[in-house]
C-alpha cells in the first residue's frame, strides 16, 4: 500500500507519492486547493493508486487551505478508513519563515510556532518533498494548526 504527503499551504501545492515512506512520485497542482485536490484524488483512483495513511501539514499557514485539508482528510477516514497523520510545516521548509499576513511571519523558535513581525521580510525557503517520508515528524494530532489572532 501507498502513502499520500500532501503540503496544502505551499504554492503551488505539492503532492508526493511514497511506498514504504520512499518517494515515488511527484505532484504540483497549480490551482487553489479547493479546485484541484478532488479532481487529483479521483485521478488516483482511476489509475488504481490506492493508498493506507494520509500525511499533510497542518500549519501553519493559509487559514483556508488547512480547514480545507482537514475536512477532506477526515472525510478520507470516514469514508475509506484512511489512516490520517499531521505535522507541522517547518519540517519541510527547512524551519524557514512562513509568511501569515503584512510582515508577519510564523517562525519555530524553542519548539513553540509564534507570530513575528519583521520590518524586513526575512529570508524563506521554499517547500520541499522529502525523499524518504519520516514518520517521527507526525503525529495522529490532525486539527489544523490556526495561530492567527480573531479579527
Amino acid at each position: 500500500m501507498l502513502q499520500i504527503f500532501i503540503i496544502p499551504t505551499s504554492q503551488p501545492i505539492l503532492i508526493g507519492l511514497y511506498k514504504d515512506y520512499h518517494l515515488l512520485e511527484e505532484y504540483t497542482l497549480q490551482a487553489r486547493l479547493s479546485e484541484s485536490l478532488i479532481p487529483f484524488f479521483s485521478k488516483l483512483k482511476q489509475q488504481k493508486k490506492d493508498f493506507e495513511s494520509l500525511y499533510f501539514v497542518r500549519g501553519p499557514g493559509s487559514f483556508m487551505a488547512l480547514k480545507l485539508i482537514y475536512l477532506f482528510a477526515k472525510t478520507m477516514q470516514i469514508t475509506q478508513n484512511i489512516n490520517l497523520f499531521g505535522a507541522i510545516g517547518f519540517h519541510f521548509n527547512e524551519n524557514s519563515p512562513i509568511k501569515a499576513y503584512g510582515n508577519c511571519y510564523f517562525i519555530k523558535e524553542e519548539n513553540q510556532v509564534i507570530l513575528k513581525n519583521f520590518s524586513t521580510p526575512p529570508k524563506t525557503k521554499p517547500y520541499a518533498l522529502p525523499k524518504q517520508l519520516n514518520p517521527n515528524f507526525f503525529s495522529q494530532e490532525i486539527e489544523p494548526l490556526y495561530l492567527l489572532p480573531p479579527v
